[in-house]
């Protein structure tokens, strides 16, 4: 078993200096990205950069937060819509005033993206602000990824000219700067579920986020039990491991990594397991 899978693992994650500002973890639902982000957060920090975690307007588990030991912070979209209003009006009473009115409630669900677009200005602002700073965001699916970067296209369509429209440029200058922006698209080690990832890939790059990397998770055939097993391997595994090794092979594929199975209900568990293997990855020339 040992010799069938030993080269399998992908080694070339953790990107070179300088790190990137901004690095979005998405995917499908339930393939692992709040451990993948948490993960990655805490290696690069162990590592000396200045790096915080965001989930995007979504809760916050404090506790493992405070376990992984993780800097952090949360945004709330009525704050940063308030802090962006305030800033163009020159006054937080009248942005206050603003926000409690039903039409700008109803705002937000006439124009599908304005909350993201509004969330990732915020990210923007403490990235400018602060020239060290990385900050990893967990993004809550992949559709969510999508939309929040059409939505700053959308609507310079919408408006064409004035103030929200100088801002959607500034917030492009900064983003689509080289070295500035890395996309993870989590996903299992399946054809399915790589399939849209690379889907979701091309949509990126059409819209030139090209900066995008593949990340498998939760694969057995890189779970230290298999590959030392000196057992025969139930059939539904054995099964389970080829076509993980099969997905992995296929240089067509593209991966940038592969983290194995962990064989443990706690998070904690999964995450340190991650932490381990992305602090043994090796640079990459492509990272």
């Amino acid at each position: 078993m040992k010799d069938h899978i030993s080269n399998y693992s992908l080694q070339h994650f953790i990107p070179s200096s300088p790190l990137a500002r901004l690095i979005v973890v998405t995917g499908k639902g339930g393939v692992g990205k709040t451990s993948f982000a948490l993960a990655l957060t805490k290696v690069l920090k162990d590592q000396g950069h200045k790096v915080v975690y965001n989930n995007f307007d979504q809760p916050i588990n404090e506790d493992l937060l405070q376990k992984v030991n993780v800097d952090h912070f949360q945004l709330e979209l009525i704050e940063s819509a308030k802090l962006y209003i305030s800033k163009k009006l020159g006054s937080e009473i009248v942005a206050s005033w603003i926000l409690k009115t039903p039409f700008f409630k109803a705002l937000f669900n006439m124009l599908p993206g304005l909350n993201q677009m509004i969330l990732l200005g915020h990210l923007i602002n403490m990235l400018e602000e602060d020239p060290k700073l990385t900050i990893v965001m967990d993004s809550p699916s992949s559709g969510h990824a999508l939309t929040m970067f059409e939505a700053s296209h959308n609507f310079k369509e919408i408006f064409k000219t004035g103030k929200i429209v100088e801002d959607i440029e500034r917030l492009h200058n900064f983003i689509y700067r080289p070295g500035v922006l890395k996309t993870i698209l989590l996903t299992l080690p399946t054809e399915m579920s790589l399939q849209e990832s690379s889907e979701l890939d091309q949509s990126l790059k059409r819209r030139d986020i090209a900066d995008n990397h593949i990340v498998l998770n939760d694969c057995y055939g890189l779970n230290e039990e298999v590959v030392n097993s000196q057992e025969e391997l139930p059939e539904f595994l054995q099964r389970k491991v080829n076509l993980e090794a099969e997905v992995i092979k296929n240089p067509e594929n593209n991966l940038s990594f592969a983290h194995s199975h962990c064989a443990s209900n706690s998070a904690i568990d999964v995450i340190q397991n991650m932490v381990k293997e992305l602090a043994n990855s090796k640079e990459d020339n492509h990272a």
